[in-house]
């Protein structure tokens, strides 16, 4: 009965082993459909217009399900114009056509993830000050009970000794780690990206645009709004195994 329980135990935890595991992912590429793109170091660049404003679009690459495109925008019209990297979207459709998405998929709101990293980097000051005055009365505690174990003749009161100040400061260095990668991904987001801008006469703006991705899909067609018209850019959409 016993090496019966023990197998169907083991049994179970081998099969949650294989379910939890997690092998590497097809490598999901974007390629427009048209013909006469740009090819700036290995990468197919789209180029369309519309009243004078200008989009030069390339797929970058797939991170956490998410699509990287590179965005370079430039107003050759006679009036500035906003760009609004959350006006942005793609629909998704299959090889025969049809379309995958009920309503289209909208860019990643580089503002909100700035104000949600802003939110975490409050978090991690208020642990930062925290953890200060917590490290003060670990090591008081510490002094404490070093003196009353040295002042015992019981060896066997030794273990009573506390190492909370130690505890402490690695709870103090994890969390000014995590606070230097947030610094550094608002810093990306705040630097890095398309956001919100009033674009004049003949300047132009280069950056990054996040989208949520739709891997099963064979054609991505953004949408990139001009005032009331939008222009439209087709990606093919193909998967390369990781082997």
């Amino acid at each position: 009965m016993k090496t019966s329980f023990t197998f169907t135990v083991t049994l179970i935890l081998i099969v949650f082993l294989f379910q939890s595991c997690s092998g590497p992912q097809a490598i999901v590429k974007l390629q427009p459909q048209q013909k006469d793109v740009k090819w700036l170091f290995g990468q197919s660049i789209a180029t369309d217009s519309l009243y004078g404003i200008i989009y030069e679009v390339g797929f970058d690459r797939t991170v956490d399900n998410r699509y990287w495109f590179d965005f370079n925008i430039i107003n050759r019209s006679n009036m500035p114009i906003l760009i609004d990297p959350t006006k942005f979207a793609y629909e998704a459709y299959d090889s025969l056509h049809n379309i995958q998405t009920l309503v289209s998929v909208k860019a990643i709101d580089p503002e909100k993830e700035i104000l949600d990293i802003d939110k975490s980097l409050s978090q991690h000051r208020a642990r930062a000050k925290n953890h200060l005055g917590i490290s003060l009365v670990a090591a008081g505690v510490d002094i404490a009970t070093g003196i009353a174990t040295l002042s015992d003749d019981n060896p066997r009161n030794d273990h009573l000794r506390t190492h909370l100040f130690e505890e402490t400061q690695d709870d103090a260095i994890e969390n000014a780690m995590e606070t230097q990668d947030l610094n550094k991904l608002r810093n990306d987001w705040a630097q890095s990206t398309i956001r919100k801008t009033t674009l004049n006469c003949n300047y132009s703006m280069h950056g990054k645009v996040f989208f949520p991705a739709m891997p099963n899909a064979a054609i991505i067609k953004l949408l990139l709004p001009v005032d009331d018209k939008m222009i439209e850019m087709k990606f093919n959409q193909t998967k390369h195994s990781p082997y």
